[in-house]
């Protein structure tokens, strides 16, 4: 599951990697947000939404490939086809 922790630091790695031009390879094997309280006054949402912005301004090439569950919002954030 993906929680606030998990977006910032994938959304901060593929910033980086998109910095110095290097590919991104995900394997996805996601069921979805962690839920819970915390994570909703944590910003999940919010966090949610800096990962798959930072999926849709990168510019090196992303390829994603799904091992397992793939659902929902999660999928969606993880660099899904829907991206471009």
């Amino acid at each position: 599951c993906l929680d606030i922790d998990a977006s910032e630091k994938a959304a901060r790695f593929v910033r980086t990697c998109d910095a110095f031009n290097v590919p991104v390879l995900t394997f996805v094997d996601v069921p979805g947000f962690l839920p819970g309280v915390d994570q909703e006054y944590g910003g999940i949402i919010r966090r949610g939404a800096k990962l798959i912005y930072a999926y849709a301004e990168a510019t090196v090439p992303l390829i994603t490939v799904i091992t397992r569950k793939a659902f929902g919002g999660a999928y969606d954030v993880m660099g899904s086809k829907h991206l471009g």
